[in-house]
Formats: structure tokens, C-alpha cells, sequence
């Protein structure tokens, strides 16, 4: 199947995953139901819910499963402005579910929407943010609300989650921590001090298609998805029995210290690039990153292309966003770095995961040293 490097976008089913969920599929029962089969899956439940809240560092009983990530930050951005918060404060290097929910909740609800602002490292402007929060006009505006991808996708730069926690609280606002890339690859204790948490199954090896959500006791919730009695009256639907086992079984196994190995397969890939190609940009490189995640781009060549060409050698990277794909251009989270003239033509992000091994920097670099040579000849 070649070499896969697009972890950040899925991370394939582990096998253990795949094993609990054919387990689950073939046990009958709804897990509404009272009756021994219905137990049996609540069961299956409730046991991927304590995995996962682990995994999370938080209280099991305040976790809700969603269908994926988006849900759960569309939920927590409609959940706020019923509350009363109309001043949103989103991220800049956030994902695009935070950002056009707020600006739908904006045009919706007359809600204002701030984007906090990157610095050039990718790290968000919190001297910017202190000062707008202090400025905050809780009369006229109810709490602030601030949303922040704990690790952005394509860069893989890591916030300070301690600060910001900090900040906000000293604010009396609301958190939400979209920790859907952090899951699994660094510590979360700091993430689960905010208001709410959301994570998704398939960054770790888990199921597509299942998410969840934290909401702490004391923060304002609205269903977002409204009908039967589920998760509580949280939010409405048949759960998804397999995937949540198949989730509670991934996050069992993920291991912080095993992802970190992978930053030695990153960063030999990087260095091998930077030998081939002086002109070379690696975007978050100064500030703290995920060990997995590379992105990166040649000033003078299309990402478009150099993934195409890696592609025909049997290397799966992208150009960033799975959502975003077909886009042109810098990316979200280079453009509010403010360095989209060192990316004209996009770039390239190769994210490892568990499947990775210490020989896939040279597969890697093999490829990359075929495409440019069959760039050049063309050239020429």
C-alpha cells in the first residue's frame, strides 16, 4: 500500500480497534434499551466512555459522544450564544468548524466574532488576546468566550493551554479546547481546566465518525441534536455502539511516550530536506510542535505537484486541511502567521503516527530525491 504520512487527517483503525468493534457489531441490542441486550451494549458504552474520559483527563460522566469533532465544537459555539455570550473569540489557527460556526452565529445572532491573532512562530498573540479580555464589556456582552485548537493540523504548533486557561478564567469566560489533534500525542491534564473538550476517534487510531465532547457541570449547554433521551438529554440519537467501543479501545492504547518516538522520523526527514532544498520553509520549526507533524514549503514549486509526484511513488502526504482539500494557495494557519509569501504555492504537511517506523524517513526521502530529479530534467 506504500508509506502513509497523513496521520493528522486519519490515523488508521488499530487492530485491536477493528477487533472490538466486529465484537460489538455482531452483539445485538440498542443501548437504550432495558432489557439483557440492551445492557450488554450500554455496557459497551459506558466502558468507552471511561477509556476515552481517561485518555482525557476528565470526569466520564460529564463526556458526551458526538459523531465527530465538528459536532462537538458546533455544539459548545451554539451552547454559548444561547447562554448569552455575544463575544466570540476564536482562534486564527483554529479549524474551519469553530470559525464558520461563529460567523454563522454572528449572522444569526448578532454575535460579534474576534479572531486572535497568530504570531509568526504560529503561537497566538496572548498579549493581544489579555488585552482585548480586559477590555471585555460583560454588561453589554455577557461572559467571553474563547475557543483555541490546543495543536494546530497542518503546522502541528502546540499553545500555551496553561496561559490561556489563566487568562480566561481571571475573565470569569468561557474555554473550549479543540484538542482533536492533541489527543494522544501530549499530556491533556492543563486541557481539561477548560469549559469544554472536544476529540475525535480517527487522530488515534479509533473509528471514523465518532467524537466527543466535555462539558464542564458548571458551563451553559444546548442540544444541538434534539429528539430521544440519549447521553442525558444531551444529545439526541441511536449511539453508535461499535464506534464508541472501538474509540474506548483506541484511547487504551495510544501512548504519549510512543507517539513522541515519532519526532525522531520527523525530524530526519527535515533535515534531509533542508540538504536538498536551500530554499526550504518549515513553518512552526521555532515554537513547541507536535513529534508528528512536518509542514513545509518549496517557495518556487507547487504543493499541489510535489504531492502528486509522491503520490505516484507510493507516499500519502497532503497539502494540509483533509476538509480544505482542493483549495489553492496558503493555508489558513500560514496566512495568519502572516507568511503566505513564503508559501505562494501551498505547501506540504507529512504528519507520522503509530504505524510509523524509523526507515520511513529515508522511503520518504528516496521518493522526494525521484520527483525533484523528474522536475528537473523536465525543466531543463
Amino acid at each position: 500500500m506504500g508509506l502513509y504520512l497523513d496521520h493528522n487527517a486519519s490515523s488508521p483503525a488499530r487492530p485491536d480497534v477493528i477487533e472490538a468493534m466486529l465484537a460489538a457489531l455482531i452483539t445485538p441490542g440498542n443501548a437504550s434499551a432495558p432489557h439483557g441486550h440492551g445492557r450488554a451494549a450500554r455496557k459497551l458504552v459506558e466502558d468507552g466512555r471511561e477509556a476515552v474520559a481517561l485518555a482525557m483527563g476528565v470526569c466520564a460522566q460529564d463526556l458526551i459522544f458526538t459523531a465527530n469533532g465538528t459536532e462537538a465544537l458546533n455544539t459548545v459555539i451554539k451552547s454559548v450564544v444561547d447562554a448569552g455570550s455575544k463575544r466570540l473569540f476564536i482562534s486564527s489557527m483554529d479549524h474551519p468548524a469553530s470559525i464558520s460556526m461563529a460567523e454563522a452565529m454572528s449572522e444569526k445572532c448578532g454575535a460579534e466574532v474576534e479572531i486572535i491573532p497568530a504570531l509568526a512562530s504560529g503561537l497566538l498573540d496572548l498579549k493581544w488576546l489579555s488585552a482585548e479580555l480586559a477590555r471585555h464589556d460583560a454588561a453589554k456582552y455577557g461572559r467571553p468566550f474563547v475557543a483555541v485548537a490546543v495543536a494546530n493540523s497542518e503546522t502541528g504548533v502546540i499553545q500555551d493551554a496553561a496561559r490561556i486557561v489563566d487568562l480566561v478564567g481571571d475573565m470569569n469566560g468561557l474555554l473550549l479546547f479543540d484538542a482533536v489533534q492533541a489527543l494522544g500525542k501530549i499530556p491533556l491534564s492543563v486541557v481539561g481546566l477548560a469549559d469544554y473538550v472536544a476529540v475525535s476517534a480517527h487522530k488515534i487510531g479509533g473509528p471514523q465518525g465518532v467524537g466527543a465532547l466535555y462539558v464542564s457541570p458548571d458551563a451553559p449547554f444546548t442540544s444541538l441534536m434534539i429528539g430521544g433521551g440519549q447521553e442525558k438529554r444531551r444529545r439526541a440519537g441511536t449511539l453508535n455502539v461499535a464506534g464508541i467501543a472501538g474509540f474506548g479501545v483506541a484511547a487504551k492504547t495510544v501512548s504519549v511516550s510512543d507517539m513522541s518516538n515519532t519526532s525522531d522520523i520527523r525530524d530526519a526527514i527535515e533535515a534531509g530536506l533542508k540538504s536538498m532544498e536551500p530554499n526550504l520553509v518549515i513553518f512552526g520549526a521555532g515554537a513547541p510542535r507536535l513529534p508528528n507533524t512536518s509542514f513545509f514549503a518549496v517557495p518556487d514549486t507547487a504543493s499541489s505537484t510535489l504531492m502528486m509526484g509522491l503520490d505516484l511513488e507510493g507516499v500519502s502526504v497532503s497539502t494540509g486541511l483533509a476538509c480544505s482539500s482542493g483549495k489553492t494557495g496558503a493555508s489558513r494557519a500560514v496566512t495568519a502567521m502572516g507568511l503566505a509569501d513564503k508559501a505562494p504555492k501551498g505547501a506540504i504537511r507529512l504528519s507520522l503516527g503509530y504505524t510509523s517506523k524509523p526507515e520511513d524517513a529515508d522511503i520518504f526521502l528516496k521518493a522526494w530525491t525521484k520527483i525533484r530529479r523528474q522536475a528537473f530534467k523536465g525543466a531543463a
